[in-house]
This record gives structure tokens, sequence and C-alpha cells, in this order.
């Protein structure tokens, strides 16, 4: 369990700053799915004019207003860099499905040329030993076309030999893939689940060694918040806000914030 967090431990300056990672059960099917690493967290606060529970238990009435935290109340966490695949399946369940591709060789395809400098899907991903045509006459890469060989995709040239409406005559190779697909989905509200929020801290003035400390919520509901945001100079990111469900345990109703290290 300690490498799971490796990753997420934040260096600066060559010191170490900690990290966390957030884990979460859909339907509490006994699979955790990452959530990501946990760039910042809330937990929510209430202000308490008087403190009942202190009234309750030692007879002393506290009018003072004072902001207090209660395992019971939500925590809001921002997460980067998921698993798309845990992420999927914590938001849809089975909004995943397998996707495969076999293998070929000698594939043929005609793709009519719709426009210069622009990609024309080929029917297929992972392709190799791709030759392109012109009728009889062989088409040199870099310049009469550009190839994606991942994606699957051909760019015809400005100042090669094709021009719009012409027909690039393909043969290529197929690579089997065996992955998995995201399929369309609606909104989601929210998904009820285990949630745990897994935190290592570094030492510092006060402390001499790491620590590690787990936010466990048996039963809770988790909603996205905000948009899923993506660039590509950051990694992927979603927000989440946790609210704890009554689990019917005595001991631990709405969970624990446990040191385990």
């Amino acid at each position: 369990m300690s490498n799971l967090a490796i990753r997420n431990r934040l260096t600066v300056g060559n010191v170490w700053q900690g990290g966390a990672v957030a884990l979460f059960d859909r339907d509490y099917a006994g699979v955790l799915l990452d959530l990501g690493n946990v760039t910042d967290s809330s937990f929510n606060q209430e202000l308490e004019a008087t403190d009942f529970r202190t009234a309750r238990s030692t007879g002393t009435l506290v009018t003072e207003a004072r902001p207090i935290k209660r395992l019971e109340l939500p925590i809001t966490i921002k997460c980067n860099a998921p698993d798309p695949k845990a992420l999927d399946l914590v938001l849809f369940g089975n909004g995943q499905a397998a996707f495969s591709q076999s293998s070929a060789t000698a594939s043929t395809q005609n793709i009519t040329v719709a426009a210069l400098d622009m990609w024309h899907k080929i029917a297929g991903f992972e392709i190799a030993n791709v030759v392109v045509k012109k009728a009889s006459t062989t088409a040199v890469l870099g310049t009469d076309y550009d190839l994606d060989t991942e994606l699957g995709a051909v760019k015809p040239l400005t100042g090669g030999m094709f021009s719009v409406s012409d027909t690039m005559a393909l043969t290529y190779d197929l690579t089997a893939i065996t992955k998995v697909e995201n399929r369309l989905q609606t909104h989601i509200g929210f998904v009820y689940g285990e949630f745990y929020l897994y935190m290592v801290i570094p030492p510092n003035e006060g402390r001499t060694t790491e620590q590690v400390w787990l936010r466990h919520m048996a039963k809770s509901r988790l909603e996205p918040t905000g948009n899923f945001d993506f660039s590509p100079d950051k990694p992927a990111e979603q927000s989440f806000k946790i609210t704890p469900v009554p689990s019917g345990d005595a001991t631990y109703p709405f969970g624990y914030l446990r040191q385990i290290k």
C-alpha cells in the first residue's frame, strides 16, 4: 500500500512535500478505482454558535462561535492525472467495453482526396508497411503525403502528386489490438460507493518521520463538480464532492480519519 502514493509525492527544491491519492469503490464491488492525484482538498466546516455537544457531555455551555469539523460533513477534492478507465468506471459503471482489432496483412483502401494538407482517416489503428499509390505510381512519404501510423491517417501534401478529388490507393498491415473503449454517456449526477483518501505527510519540525493517514467512508455519495479539464500543458483534472452516508456501523457511522503509519 505504501507504494501507492509514491507517484503523488510532491518534491519542491529537493524537499519532499507529501502527497495523496483518492480511491473509490463504486457500488461496493470491492474494486478500488483510482480517481487520481489529490492536488487540493477541503473539509467542509460549520460555525456552531452554541456547542451543544460539549454542553451535553460536560454540562458547560459554550456560546462562542467557532468553526468545527465533523466526519459527517462533506469534503471536496480536486484530482489530476486520473486513470481514464477507472474514472469512467467510477462515473458510469458499465460505460466501458472491450475494443479489439484483428491483425491483417495487405489490407487495401481507396481514399478520395477531400483537401490537401488535411488528415484523411484510414480504416484502422496501429498500421504498418503502408504503401500509397496514385494509379500505378507509388507516392513518396514526406513529399507526396504524410502518415500517422498510430491513429491511422494519411495527409496528401501540397506540391506532391495528389490533387483534390484524386484517389489515394493504400495497402497496409493492421496490428492486433485488445484494449477498451469508452462509450458516449449521458450526464451523471452522483454515484454511491466506498471512499478512501490516502494521504502521506512528510517530516517537518514537529514530525521526525513520515506519517500516513487514511480518511475512509464505508458509504458515501460522490458527485463530480465542474467540468473535466484537460490541456496539453497540464494533466487532466476533475473535482469531486464526497458526502458520507450513515453506514449503520455503531462505531464508525461516518467512517474515520486514521493514522496508519
